[in-house]
């Protein structure tokens, strides 16, 4: 071999030596970065997670779906299921700060309203702990003074006016069944949407619409149910008997309108017409609500403000002119 060839090789081995000497003490292959980096990519999959579960949370509440425990599982964790009180609080810590909103869990369907097989599902799984739902919606945390239509507008929707007539006529239907303690049967059902002048037809989603401003009453209530304001229930041991069908108030339903709505909803249509200490004790009796105080008519705050304007003037002139102040404020009052 040729002493140029020998010098080089001989230069070559010596650097592969100095490589294998030097790579124990490189920072590169250290176990603990190691181990770091492996961390670093799980809190990057928990952050995406967290991104995802509040997509999936945003997607739902825009149907009116519910936000099912198992549909997390399935849509958003996968693999990862073990993460789910993780990602929950995370997500829930995003949805506060960012939406104004978090998820509240929707409240167990009432067991007198279930099916035979339902019941006895419901008994097979039955537990040592308390049953849940598993069940959860978006509820606004804004505070109350924010809590108006100029901040909190509705969801893109087709039309304004179809989102308003909608949300209008589930709040009247669930202060109804609500007043009439919780029950209401089909037939009286009926009326009172006959009264709504709704006994066949409501409004659609965009009424605007030339070809199709109304649909029937019939998809509009199935649409109720579905979307949990509502629930029908039939016993099937009088079937063909129309009070065995009965109307109850359905989990969202008991989340979206409470009893505070519902007071909202009867001071607005009975409250010109009646006295309003009346009013709020009936309310109060039936809804067990805050009392409220009636609110005073502007007559009468005018009238208020007036007079303590006067007094104010009638003390001004005693302090001017003590002796005869007394004799001045009584020609005043006469």
């Amino acid at each position: 071999m040729p002493p140029t060839q020998r010098q080089r090789r001989q230069a070559a081995e010596s650097d592969e030596d100095e490589d294998v000497h030097q790579r124990p003490d490189s920072p590169a292959d250290d176990g603990n970065s190691e181990v770091d980096h492996m961390h670093g990519v799980e809190r990057g999959e928990t952050s995406q997670l967290i991104k995802k579960l509040v997509r999936y949370a945003l997607a739902c509440e825009y149907s009116r779906t519910p936000i099912r425990r198992d549909g997390i599982k399935e849509r958003v964790l996968g693999i990862h299921g073990r993460e789910f009180k993780k990602v929950f609080a995370g997500a829930q810590k995003q949805l506060r700060a960012t939406f104004g909103m978090e998820m509240v869990e929707l409240p167990i369907k009432d067991r007198n309203l279930l099916t035979v097989e339902q019941k006895r599902k419901a008994t097979k799984s039955q537990s040592q702990k308390e049953p849940t739902s598993n069940s959860y919606m978006l509820v606004s945390v804004l505070p109350e003074h924010l809590r108006v239509p100029d901040i909190i507008v509705p969801s893109k929707v087709q039309s304004a006016d179809g989102e308003a007539a909608y949300i209008g006529v589930y709040t009247m239907l669930i202060a109804i069944i609500t007043l009439s303690g919780g029950e209401l049967s089909d037939p009286r059902l009926r009326r009172y949407l006959t009264r709504l002048n709704a006994a066949e037809n409501m409004p659609s989603s965009n009424p605007n619409n030339e070809n199709a401003p109304s649909e029937k009453t019939e998809l509009v209530l199935q649409r109720m149910i579905k979307q949990g304001y509502l629930v029908r229930v039939a016993d099937n041991r009088n079937a063909g008997d129309d009070d065995a069908i009965t109307w109850h108030v359905g989990p969202r339903g008991k989340m979206e309108v409470d009893n505070e709505a519902i007071a909202a909803v009867v001071r607005e249509v009975y409250g010109g017409g009646r006295s309003n200490e009346d009013l709020e004790r009936k309310l109060q009796a039936s809804l067990k609500v805050k009392e409220r105080k009636p609110p005073k008519s502007a007559a009468a705050g005018r009238a208020s403000a007036t007079i303590q304007e006067d007094e104010e003037e009638e003390d001004a002139e005693e302090n001017d002119e003590p002796e005869p102040g007394s004799s001045t404020r009584r020609g005043r009052r006469g």
